[in-house]
């Protein structure tokens, strides 16, 4: 009999498989990224309970799979259900833009506290008040730094001399951040520039973390923000997340 696995898990993602299984993605605190498989997820209220959620933080019973890396997922029961995120359209996106985030920036079967505890407090202040740009950048940078890609805002990324304090600096993901007037013309084509009262913003949302999200940022600001992080974020993943798309759509919900 394989052994019972008891893990602390965040529904990441849930996919129905057949004509009532589910196979999930799960971050969890012993083993990090997992998939797992759900066998009549949909039919089985008294194993599962519809806790197969995203966003939904369960204490969840697994085993090993013969052959497989895949877990088979015996029952759960649900922890928190952050269930206002799901009343709200703006709540959803950036919900689920963070889950997708966190799901591509780290590898399966490695533990990741510090994403984990980072995506648990975004979605808690996303359950708790409506959804904010500066959050959502903030969580972005902090997840950033976690999967130890952080972009140097504070000082060149090239040379590591200042950057300046008024006008625009480039900003270039291929070289890791901000660059100075001498670097900027190594940047990449099509990096992006910023002013530096965006790059300023950044780097202060950078520090303080989610906590220090309380600032709104100017429209302008933000959208400069927005735009850099998208770029920084596709050019380390190498591609577009689909949850980004989504969260465009509804970006004026947001007023982004």
């Amino acid at each position: 009999m394989p052994d019972r696995l008891k893990l602390t898990a965040l529904v990441l993602r849930a996919v129905d498989y057949g004509e009532s299984d589910r196979i999930v993605t799960l971050l969890t605190h012993e083993r990090g990224k997992v998939s797992a498989f759900a066998r009549a997820a949909r039919a089985s209220r008294r194993r599962f309970g519809g806790a197969l959620e995203p966003f939904t933080l369960v204490a969840a019973e697994a085993r090993e799979r013969a052959g497989s890396d895949m877990l088979g997922l015996d029952s759960v029961a649900v922890l928190r259900a952050h269930g206002a995120i799901r009343g709200d359209l703006a709540r959803i996106a950036c919900a689920g833009y963070a889950s997708e985030l966190a799901r591509e920036l780290v590898r399966d079967h490695e533990p990741h506290a510090e994403l984990l505890a980072l995506l648990l407090e975004y979605l808690g202040a996303l359950d708790a008040a409506p959804a904010r740009p500066a959050a959502l950048r903030a969580f972005e940078l902090g997840a950033l730094r976690a999967a130890g890609l952080m972009p140097r805002l504070d000082a060149c990324a090239s040379c590591g001399g200042p950057v300046p304090a008024q006008g625009r600096v480039r900003f270039d993901p291929a070289q890791g951040g901000t660059l100075c007037p001498a670097c900027a013309p190594q940047a990449a084509p099509g990096a992006p520039w910023l002013s530096a009262g965006a790059a300023a913003a950044l780097a202060r949302l950078q520090a303080a973390g989610l906590g220090g999200a309380e600032a709104a940022l100017s429209p302008a600001i933000g959208r400069e923000a927005r735009d850099a992080l998208a770029a920084f974020i596709e050019h380390h993943l190498g591609r577009r997340l689909a949850a980004r798309r989504f969260l465009d759509e509804i970006g004026p919900l947001l007023g982004d």
